[in-house]
């Protein structure tokens, strides 16, 4: 299994060793995408616990639907990291896809 390292040079100068094949570098990639994806939903109050309670009608429906809106622009936004890091033909190119999180409902 290859790897990405940074290291600075005696002369001050850095350098950047990647030996990760290209599906290496994606499939850490998608690791890396998942778990943002994860912590900005439960960041924004959306953890298991409040998940279970909207499926179980715990949650009034409107706040419900807000909170599932925002999952859903999580996974969407998950899956269009997905395709572009899928899509990469170099390890440069699927490490630089970013996770944009929509922004977190306000006033529930």
């Amino acid at each position: 299994m290859g790897t990405k390292n940074y290291h600075k040079n005696l002369d001050g100068s850095y350098v950047f060793t990647d030996t990760r094949t290209i599906l290496e570098a994606q499939e850490e990639n998608l690791t890396r995408i998942r778990e943002i994806t994860t912590i900005k939903i439960f960041e924004a109050g959306y953890d298991e616990i409040w998940q279970r309670n909207a499926a179980m009608g715990v949650i009034p429906q409107q706040e419900a639907q807000v909170g599932i809106n925002y999952i859903a622009a999580c996974r969407n936004e998950y899956l269009r990291c997905k395709a572009l890091i899928l899509a990469a033909t170099s390890n440069d190119e699927a490490d630089s896809v970013t996770f944009i999180a929509p922004p977190v409902p306000e006033g529930l």
